[in-house]
């Protein structure tokens, strides 16, 4: 191996190492309450370490959010090609939405939780906003597509959406791989759940292939099965 070659294996690695404990301490502890010096201990690094790698905290927590948001929707725009029935559609919605919080707790903590710590009007904050709304608009245009075809009777379309992401990103704050439900048990429950919030049947195929949902390689793998001290096993 060269010495070029094991530099950039040796640089992606850090690079990697540093997201996950950035994405774990944000989560846990919350990006103001994270400083650099906590990111360097938590990877054996020394601070210029760590900035040889990311220009600042916040640059890193854009990047983190930009990929992750990239990647939903990325999941999200196969998952539903071709599937034109809104009902099948608002339930893959429902199932990927709650499976991506389900398996990257972390991250998706990250990603729902801190937009409120980049600088508002700075071209990160507004990228990131601009990604998150082109996700929700896959939701949005199920919605109003069902209710415009007849199949979703829903009094507030807006209410209902938020209402529904709600219930799926809420599993990245009490879903245990080995709690008493399985994943594809609380995705098929979900789906009922917003089924039924919108007045209608049951699809007739929708099924979500989990290999088509977004990998975050930086997802600490420990954090899956390590609750917070003051949650119980659900």
């Amino acid at each position: 191996m060269g010495d070029r070659t094991f530099g950039r294996i040796a640089s992606e690695d850090a690079n990697r190492r540093i997201r996950t404990a950035a994405v774990l301490l944000f989560a846990r502890q919350g990006y103001a309450a994270t400083s650099i010096r906590d990111l360097a201990k938590a990877v054996s690094m020394t601070n210029a370490g760590i900035y040889h790698h990311v220009t600042s905290k916040e640059a890193l927590l854009a990047d983190l959010m930009r990929v992750a948001q990239q990647g939903l929707i990325d999941a999200t725009e196969r998952m539903l090609d071709d599937v034109r029935s809104p009902t099948d559609r608002l339930a893959l919605l429902i199932s990927s939405l709650t499976s991506v919080h389900a398996l990257s707790p972390m991250t998706s903590r990250v990603m729902d939780g801190e937009l409120r710590s980049l600088t508002p009007g700075s071209a990160a904050h507004d990228e990131i906003i601009a990604l998150r709304d082109a996700y929700e608009a896959h939701w949005k245009d199920a919605l109003a597509d069902g209710v415009a075809q007849g199949v979703f009777r829903v009094a507030d379309q807006k209410l209902t959406r938020l209402a529904l992401m709600s219930m799926c990103t809420g599993t990245s704050e009490w879903y245990r791989p080995d709690g008493d439900s399985t994943l594809e048990q609380v995705c098929a429950e979900f789906v009922t759940i917003g089924l039924a919030a919108v007045r209608a049947p049951a699809p007739a195929r929708a099924t979500l292939d989990l290999s088509l949902l977004p990998d975050f390689p930086w997802e600490p793998p420990d954090a899956r099965n390590d609750p917070r001290p003051d949650e119980a096993r659900r």
